[in-house]
């Protein structure tokens, strides 16, 4: 925190909580056998964008996270930008790699933050479907918050379905991991995340 900030009274921005996404792959168990929801491979995590372009401190972080996640060339990653200021740093692993996406999300959390960027991680999102229906199914991790919450957009196909939610889905996953993760009990933070890779 600022001398500023502190004379204005204004909180300093907590650090992120990153290890509680370690919590998700003791969790997929449950949830399959409840939802019929298993892992599909893909993860990202969502920051907000720094300005300064390629050649600022926040593009050397995003090229060290891009370095490190091409390493061992045994997953598909990118960066993307939202239309909003948002940046995402995308990765797909095979889906029997679950332990190993978890740990790719949580090094892009971690270089992040210890180049300086904490506060501005917005949140980790893990990839699931049922099967082979279209129905997708997001577990969004707040590391602010260190808490989790489904995120169940409605099938592209579905009449109606344009930017809305399976409430159902939601319900049904939150409940199934209520003994199984920390589940973020204010509904009214279960922020939409459209522009997540992938949807």
């Amino acid at each position: 925190m600022g001398i500023l900030d502190g004379l204005l009274g204004r909180p300093a921005p907590g650090m992120p909580d990153l290890d509680r996404l370690f919590d998700l792959p003791a969790a997929v168990p449950a949830l399959t056998a409840a939802t019929g929801f298993a892992p599909d491979g893909t993860g990202a995590v969502c920051h907000r964008l720094v300005e300064g372009g390629p050649f600022g401190a926040f593009g050397r972080a995003q090229r060290d996270v891009v370095r490190l996640l091409r390493g061992d060339g045994t997953r598909e990653t990118g960066l993307s930008a939202g239309p909003h200021g948002w940046g995402w740093a995308h990765v797909t692993r095979p889906p029997d790699a679950f332990d190993r996406l978890i740990a790719d999300l949580h090094m892009v959390n971690s270089t992040l933050t210890g180049a300086g960027y904490g506060p501005y991680l917005l949140c980790s999102v893990a990839g699931f479907r049922r099967g082979d229906e279209p129905q997708r199914l997001l577990l969004v991790h707040s590391p602010g918050r260190g808490t989790f919450y489904p995120f169940a957009p409605r099938p592209p196909g579905e009449p109606g379905a344009r930017r809305r939610r399976n409430n159902t889905v939601e319900t049904r996953v939150r409940d199934a991991l209520a003994g199984e993760l920390t589940m973020e009990p204010d509904t009214g933070r279960w922020f939409p995340v459209w522009d997540a890779p992938g949807l």
